[in-house]
């Protein structure tokens, strides 16, 4: 509501409700249901706890997205267990007929449209078991719990998840409530199994894990990670060293092998990232053959491949619609034309595009314009930290000016930027940016650019709405900014 606007009879009402609260609680007997959840979101504001208890069993929706009212990971508070005593409430009154439609506790960060009243909410007339936040776990349940609570589970060595600690104590109570922890981040040094005991894996679609990795650690995952048959999306940070002696090769062939096995088992897979998969340097392609599906999002990052890895993985069957293509750190120097086929095969459906940090020079980077050209749907593409010169940037700047969707372009500076002992020329610099500007004057549209003379993307070359701003620097302690502006005609 604007605050510039005098309140509507019914916040006037729900807040009269909230003042006084023997009168709230007898009005929920009859209390339209689309007043519920503004009277939730006042007795939340305000803590009106007894109001909070008594709302939880008259609740006249499928779900209560909890999490929404918080901004991340919600802590343990007088409010949450306000809304659990309401729900033992609940829970003591399902022996008669339920008048209550709630199934679904969310503490998830999800939902704030519901609580904003940008999405409508549905009154009657439909099964709760089949909105999307029922988990597909739940319908393998028999009989089906009288309430799931959806939350994420963070495993930390250091910061230990009290809220997720307490949520177990009291599942563990009550055996007509399924704790679903949809989303599991686990930071550790040793990943223990002992860990993941009290979790019903088959309800995880989301995992993150941190660890240094081990390779009978590597084993033991992969026995869990196959048992978590709706995961869909994989992220696995990998910090280890490679195997040097013959025992630990040949343990890791079999460790490996047992790891990219288990992804047959996952058939809902679509997002998958590997950072530093050093372990499958030569081992790829067994990967690739256990996906059970095509992926959506593939993300390998900073490890050195064979040719024949690269190879085999721009020719998978289950990398042909591809919307996010993550390869940054892998050298790519000798694969260019099936990186080419595969930029082509997935031309149609290609959204983000990363290839920083490749080792691309001029003659790869040609080689691929006339694929990029055709990704229609591309609306961000990164290529810093490459070997381009100022000529390829210009090429590479005219064939992607029919994508209209793009609006996010990472490019590194020009190998005539440096000097050939390799230092930055910041003069230089500053006279290929303004070159580079007027290509895009030339071309007539207005993009969004950022030119890095390192990695770290500490140079910046920004065109929006016909404004430039460049920024050149040795180091992030030291940078040089320089203001073009062009009126559009």
């Amino acid at each position: 509501m604007n605050k510039l606007e005098p309140p509507s009879l019914q916040n006037l009402a729900i807040e009269s409700l909230v003042r006084n609260k023997d009168l709230a609680i007898d009005a929920l007997k009859a209390l339209p249901a689309a007043f519920f959840p503004t009277l939730f979101l006042e007795a939340y504001r305000h803590r009106c706890l007894e109001i909070l208890k008594a709302i939880v069993p008259a609740w006249p929706f499928p779900c209560l997205p909890l999490g929404g009212l918080e901004p991340d990971m919600m802590p343990w508070n007088q409010r949450v267990s306000a809304v659990l005593d309401g729900i033992d409430v609940l829970l003591a009154q399902s022996v008669g007929p339920r008048r209550c439609k709630l199934q679904v506790l969310d503490l998830r960060n999800t939902g704030q449209e519901f609580w904003t009243g940008r999405t409508r909410v549905k009154l009657s007339g439909h099964s709760p078991r089949e909105e999307p936040w029922t988990s597909q776990c739940s319908r393998m349940r028999k009989p089906l719990p009288l309430l799931e609570v959806f939350t994420r589970l963070h495993i930390h060595d250091s910061c230990p998840d009290s809220f997720s600690s307490h949520l177990l104590q009291w599942v563990k109570k009550r055996k007509a409530v399924h704790l679903c922890f949809v989303k599991v981040t686990i930071v550790s040094v040793i990943l223990s199994r002992c860990r993941l005991q009290y979790i019903e894996l088959l309800c995880i679609k989301e995992l993150e894990v941190y660890n240094t990795w081990t390779f009978p650690t590597l084993k033991m995952f992969a026995h869990l990670m196959g048992k978590m048959k709706n995961l869909k999306k994989l992220t696995l940070h990998i910090d280890a060293r490679a195997a040097t002696t013959h025992e630990e090769l040949e343990l890791g062939r079999r460790c490996v092998a047992q790891f990219t096995c288990q992804f047959l088992h996952l058939r809902h897979l679509r997002e998958l990232y590997l950072q530093s998969p050093y372990f499958l340097q030569g081992h790829l392609e067994q990967l690739l053959r256990s996906l059970a599906n095509p992926l959506e999002v593939l993300s390998l990052t900073h490890c050195m491949f064979t040719e024949k890895d690269l190879t085999h993985l721009f020719r998978s069957p289950h990398l042909t619609h591809l919307k996010d293509l993550c390869l940054r750190g892998v050298p790519l120097i000798s694969v260019s034309e099936p990186l080419l086929a595969l930029l082509e095969v997935n031309a149609a459906t290609l959204q983000h595009l990363d290839l920083g940090l490749c080792g691309l020079q001029d003659t790869q980077l040609e080689a691929l314009l006339p694929a990029l050209s055709s990704c229609s749907q591309l609306s961000s593409l990164s290529l810093h930290g490459n070997c381009l010169s100022m000529a390829t940037l210009e090429k590479l700047l005219r064939f992607t000016s029919g994508l209209s969707r793009l609006r996010q372009e990472i490019y590194p500076a020009p190998l005539e930027t440096f000097s050939p002992q390799g230092f930055l020329q910041p003069q230089t610099f500053d006279l290929l940016c303004s070159q580079l500007f007027g290509v895009l004057r030339d071309i007539g549209c207005s993009r969004t650019i950022l030119v890095s003379p390192k990695p770290c993307l500490s140079g910046i070359l920004m065109l929006g709405n016909w404004t430039v701003t460049a920024s050149c620097s040795n180091c992030l302690c030291h940078s040089k900014k320089l203001s073009f502006g062009l009126s559009e005609t």
